[in-house]
């Protein structure tokens, strides 16, 4: 080959690095010729999979391997060790070898001197290997045959490029074939896009297996990937442990401090124990800080376990929308159930949400958050779970009437005299007036019963079901394997799937329209047009009920009118509602309103009587309407980090994407062109990526958010396990071993002596068996008047009736004569 052929070879070289010439993004090989403009032959290379090598590609391959001599490859030069590496690996995939790097050498300045590079086959293992005596299992296959053949570059200081030293293309094993190529080490490399992929797969909860195999369906079966399964797990987990390089603790604040910076709103605090490891930890983003100033009167407090590798309880601070739906305000993770920690996650949720406490708390009964609840918010209203106070009951209290009559108690809306008397009865009529369970249930009846919790404005809700609802939620995106760091990011991915149902309700509210279906359409459409659509749908059902009530008369004091209604067939019970014509209020003594903020049915009554079209301001609960969201304290919106932006650029690229390259992949020349632009423009941007800092070196980063994470430190270390009350109640207990002999639990020193039988002793057990069996067949007959015995047992019957008559033959002497006559 001429000097010609010299500079094309260089040129080669230069077009691989400009993605004209060499592996594209998806891995495939591109044909070239040393005497044609560098280009593809397409034909037999499909649109998303990156075929492989075929046909005429297989032809000009050859003649390209067979063209490169050791002149041309000497007279080289390349911009950089990775040009280098990446020329001599593609050598090798047209070749049939695979490569490695060998020794190298870096001056003060972090510059590679000289690299080298072998074939894989190069040198030979170990004596120590062969003639080791304590195998277990079946040796690695020999793959090192003292392969000679290299590839060596140095670092020029003059023209400041890499220059070949030295070129042996000689081998002393066969090269491999078409089909075992792509098993080779070197030839085998998740790309960054591709990683990219399938870590957004592995967030929604695909398992590796399954992006595998989304991988070859794209690709047109296994040969066309450019790898194998296990190199997919390799890279997954090379990330993953990138990401919690300094500790797990540290990724994960490292994650939250990222957020932070992305979003000015976004709270979080931790507190460390004594040996400086993250024992308590909460945050809270900006959307669920702006959530509770509209939203935040009624909060749910609820403990949930087995989230996370440290088996730390969860604990959830939630509540209900405008939308009827569960928001969560915060969460934080803990190392223990104690007061004092339950005190140290309200004091922190206070100081999240600026001062402000909630109305009304509702929790499942735990006396250590009971407590921290009296300590930290004295003036909320207390409030526990019904579903749990019932389960309790039932695993307490044997007796299913007073369950049921215990649920009438907490739910129905008496007087507290008429609950008092009530009360009275059930216990005695049901016999636990002494039972202690009971009296503790009776002194907590202010946090529980109904009679008692009027007027409290709770949100409809009775239970902690929706937090439950929450945690059955959230179970599907967590798991008791997690680190912290996968933690928060599931966390996350959790919490916007239920933001995302939320703007499909506000969608339905804002942008459709409810079919009216009572006699009142003014009335009617005015409720659409102010409240939620799933509120709407609460308040018809009272609009609809007015028309059941039966007026008991009015009358008249100054201003206001109050009016008294009973319900039709029921004339036992009786309301009072006061209107003020001046204000336009109204006041039920249902105190639905106050309870659940929405008007009540005898409300709705009295519009009708007055002639109202419309709903009165005043009785309008504003934490109910379309427009909450008008007046939220000067907070502002929820603002989505840089990693989120990045993610949702990719995703929106690929997708616009899909179309393009379906339409293309049925003509020919659309193929090739689009080819063309997609190769040329992935290199540029790569180079721009790289030059701006987010990756480089086969690394990638999410974002420059990610690069000042993994340089900022916390000096935390990784929490230890904790162990908590409510993971112990559900924790496996293996039942431990009984004795045989004396049914105690068996230790190491338990241990009873082998009885050791002889022939005799055997068979005086099986005759004392017999003779039992006979006994008993025997009592039978005489009990039932029988009077005779057919053979042998005649005579055994007759000494025993007369054994029972009291007469002078013992039970010694049958059972003596009885033994003879079984030997």
């Amino acid at each position: 080959m001429g000097q010609d052929g010299v500079l094309k070879t260089h040129d080669m070289v230069q077009e691989i690095e400009k993605g004209k010439m060499g592996m594209d993004g998806c891995g495939r090989l591109m044909s070239f010729d040393l005497n044609q403009e560098p280009e593809y032959d397409r034909d037999t290379c499909s649109e998303e999979s990156g075929g492989s090598i075929g046909g005429h590609e297989h032809e000009e391959a050859d003649e390209l391997v067979g063209a490169i001599g050791v002149d041309d490859v000497m007279k080289l030069k390349f911009d950089t060790e990775e040009e280098a590496g990446e020329f001599y690996n593609l050598y090798a995939k047209l070749s049939g070898f695979g490569i490695r790097k060998s020794n190298a050498k870096r001056d003060e300045d972090g510059i590679s001197r000289f690299r080298k590079w072998v074939c894989c086959c190069e040198g030979y293992r170990n004596e120590k290997w062969f003639n080791y005596e304590d195998r277990k299992r079946e040796a690695k296959a020999i793959t090192r045959t003292g392969c000679g053949a290299c590839f060596r570059v140095k670092y020029d200081t003059e023209s400041v490029k890499y220059v070949v030293t030295r070129f042996i293309m000689e081998h002393n094993h066969p090269l491999a074939s078409e089909a075992s190529v792509q098993h080779l080490r070197s030839h085998r490399k998740v790309s960054d896009a591709e990683y990219a992929q399938a870590k957004s797969l592995k967030l929604v909860g695909a398992r590796i297996c399954q992006i595998m195999k989304h991988f070859v369906i794209k690709a047109g079966g296994y040969s066309n990937v450019g790898f194998c399964i296990k190199d997919l797990y390799n890279r997954m987990d090379e990330e993953r442990r990138k990401d919690i390089f300094n500790g797990d603790a540290e990724g994960a604040l490292g994650f939250l401090a990222a957020k932070k910076d992305a979003d000015d709103m976004f709270f979080y605090k931790y507190h460390v124990d004594n040996e400086g490891r993250l024992a308590r930890l909460f945050w809270a983003d900006s959307k669920s800080r702006v959530d509770f100033s509209v939203f935040g009167d009624v909060l749910v407090f609820d403990t949930t376990y087995k989230t996370n590798k440290y088996r730390k309880p969860l604990v959830v601070l939630a509540g209900v929308n405008n939308h009827l739906n569960s928001t969560i305000f915060g969460c934080a993770l803990l190392s223990d159930e104690r007061i004092e920690t339950y005190e140290w996650v309200l004091s922190t949720f206070v100081e999240a949400m600026k001062g402000r406490k909630p109305v009304a708390v509702m929790t499942d009964g735990d006396s250590a958050m009971r407590r921290a609840i009296k300590n930290l918010l004295p003036d909320a209203c207390h409030r526990l779970c019904s579903w749990h106070l019932h389960r309790n009951a039932r695993s307490n209290i044997r007796c299913e009437e007073f369950n049921n009559r215990l649920y009438d108690l907490m739910a129905r809306k008496f007087s507290t005299l008429e609950f008092e008397d009530r009360w009275a009865r059930l216990i005695n009529e049901c016999g636990v007036v002494e039972n202690e369970w009971v009296k503790k249930l009776y002194r907590r009846r202010r946090l529980w019963a109904e009679a008692y919790l009027r007027g409290n404005f709770f949100a409809g809700m009775r239970s902690t079901q929706r937090c439950e609802k929450m945690n059955a939620f959230l179970n599907e995106y967590l798991n008791e394997k997690m680190r912290l760091y996968e933690f928060v990011r599931s966390f996350d991915l959790a919490i916007a799937w239920l933001r995302h149902t939320e703007s499909k309700a506000v969608h339905t509210s804002e942008n459709t329209k409810p079919v009216l279906t009572t006699i009142l359409p003014e009335l009617e459409a005015s409720a659409a047009e102010v409240f939620t659509r799933n509120v709407f749908f609460m308040v018809r059902k009272h609009l609809n009920r007015q028309g059941l009530l039966i007026s008991e008369g009015w009358s008249e004091d100054g201003g206001s009118r109050t009016y008294y209604y009973s319900k039709y067939g029921g004339h036992e019970i009786s309301w009072r509602v006061v209107y003020d014509r001046s204000m336009e209020k109204l006041i039920c003594s249902c105190i639905k309103f106050e309870s659940k903020g929405i008007p009540c049915a005898h409300m709705f009554r009295v519009m009708v009587v007055e002639g109202m079209n419309r709903i009165p301001e005043a009785c309008i609960s504003k934490r109910w309407t379309k427009g909450v969201y008008s007046t939220n304290n000067g907070m502002k919106a929820f603002v989505t980090d840089e990693q989120l932006t990045q993610m949702a650029r990719y995703g929106t690229l690929k997708s616009s994407c899909n179309s393009m390259c379906y339409y293309a992949s049925y003509m020919d020349d659309a193929f090739n062109d689009l080819q063309q632009m997609f190769d040329k423009h992935s290199v540029d941007l790569k180079e721009k990526w790289i030059e701006r800092g987010y990756g480089g070196d086969g690394f990638a980063m999410d974002s420059r958010v990610m690069n000042d994470r993994s340089r900022r430190t916390f000096g935390l270390l990784d929490p230890r396990v904790s162990r908590c009350k409510g993971d112990q109640k559900h924790a496996e207990t293996k039942k431990k071993r009984k004795c045989g002999h004396c049914r105690q639990a068996t230790t190491n020193e338990h241990a009873h002596t082998k009885r050791i039988r002889t022939t005799q002793q055997f068979m005086m057990i099986i005759w004392k068996i017999v003779w039992m069996n006979r006994w008993k067949n025997h009592l039978k007959l005489v009990r039932g008047g029988a009077t005779q015995a057919n053979g042998e047992d005649k005579h055994l019957h007759h000494k025993h009736a007369v054994a029972v008559e009291g007469t002078q033959v013992t039970n010694k002497e049958v059972q003596e004569k009885d033994e003879a006559q079984l030997l």
